[in-house]
């Protein structure tokens, strides 16, 4: 008898079924039901679904149509098409992609930055002070956002513009410090208007009037931010970079901090906060500073939360400033009342961008757009604010 060898190449070993899918695959047939199937085989529906999603993928699933997926996306919903002998006809699959090709973005956009950035640090004078501190914040400058005057009757609103006034805004703000010796920059959360190319929030749903070109709403961040970090660096020694995730686009505020840390990695006059809570804080002297971007906490509860949460902190210092954004409009609680102690000043700080066709349609319109930015004493806690309009 002739002996054949058989020789599969790389791609055909990933996509054949192991033992455990294939034994999942002959049941789930029978019964087209996870939890029955996991009943017979006696593991959790977890389980099965998981050796499922693996069948799906590796295009041996005969309730679907035979493509593979390829390995970047998942499959999050799937519409099946039959003929009358229960035959595929057309298949409609909603793929987003997976954590792990995310993560290779972001891990090969840091490889290619890595050192790159260099700050000049700024020449040390008699008149620097390192009792002073200038915190500058750049808030919900919605980069990517589209709207229209005639529509909002508001402000024509698109890349080019959210980037220049988050320079314009830095500008304005840093020519009126003294020398501090440190500047803390806060990127508030909602820098970009959009995490993907769907047009909607992501956990809301609610439509927006983006700009779907990704890549290049990327670059104008980038470039935007790496600007601002520039002038921050022009007004003090050291600068450290704190970026918020906000609720339009979390996932991009998280690969900003990354790669702002890796550009950055070989200046030693700048820093970036890596630090994965929503919520920063920064103790100088006898002040607590802390910040969020603002959205799904009642303003009320949030002396407790911090007290909380900084617990440490929060015994040590004397005068604590608590900063959001989100809401597009200035807003101040404090102090707050906590069992008969005033403990925290909440403020709600001003939005870059203009008003878009949603908050116009809902009624949320003229407020004030700028950015603001604060002074802190060591000893003597806040000193002066600062706030530049948009011009």
């Amino acid at each position: 008898m002739e002996i054949r060898h058989i020789t599969l190449n790389k791609k055909e070993i990933n996509n054949m079924l192991t033992d455990r899918q294939a034994i999942v695959k002959e049941i789930y047939m029978q019964t087209l039901n996870k939890s029955e199937t996991a009943r017979q085989l006696g593991v959790s529906r977890r389980a099965v679904r998981g050796s499922i999603e693996a069948i799906e993928r590796k295009g041996e699933a005969p309730w679907m149509s035979p493509a593979p997926l390829p390995d970047t996306l998942f499959l999050s919903k799937t519409t099946v098409q039959y003929d009358k002998d229960g035959q595929v006809v057309q298949e409609w699959r909603r793929l987003h992609p997976t954590a792990q090709m995310m993560s290779d973005v972001v891990d090969g956009l840091c490889e290619d930055v890595k050192g790159v950035g260099k700050v000049e640090k700024r020449t040390e004078r008699k008149t620097d002070s390192s009792d002073i501190l200038f915190e500058l914040d750049i808030f919900d400058a919605h980069v990517g956002m589209y709207a229209e005057e005639k529509e909002t009757l508001d402000e024509d609103y698109n890349c080019d513009i959210a980037s220049k006034r988050m320079v314009q805004a830095a500008e304005g703000l840093a020519s009126r410090a003294s020398r501090p010796h440190k500047c803390v920059l806060v990127f508030g959360g909602d820098m970009m208007h959009s995490d993907t190319r769907n047009n909607k929030t992501e956990h809301s749903g609610n439509i927006l009037d983006v700009d779907s070109r990704y890549n290049r709403v990327v670059k104008y961040l980038i470039a935007a931010s790496r600007d601002v970090v520039q002038i921050a660096a022009s007004i003090a020694q050291e600068v450290e970079i704190i970026v918020l995730q906000g609720n339009h686009s979390w996932h991009s505020e998280a690969w900003l901090a990354q790669v702002l840390n890796a550009y950055y990695s070989e200046c030693p006059n700048v820093s970036v906060r890596l630090s994965a809570s929503p919520r920063k804080s920064l103790v100088f002297g006898n002040n607590l500073l802390t910040w969020a971007h603002g959205d799904n906490i009642a303003a009320n509860k949030w002396a407790m939360i911090i007290a909380a949460e900084f617990a440490k902190e929060w015994g040590v210092t004397k005068f604590r400033h608590h900063k959001c954004g989100h809401i597009h409009h200035k807003k101040t609680i404090g102090p707050v009342i906590v069992d008969e102690q005033s403990g925290l000043l909440v403020e709600y700080l001003e939005a870059l961008c203009a008003t878009d066709a949603w908050h116009a349609n809902a009624g949320f319109i003229g407020s004030q757009k700028g950015a603001s930015a604060f002074e802190y004493h060591r000893e003597h806690g806040l000193l002066t604010r600062f706030f530049q309009p948009v011009i």
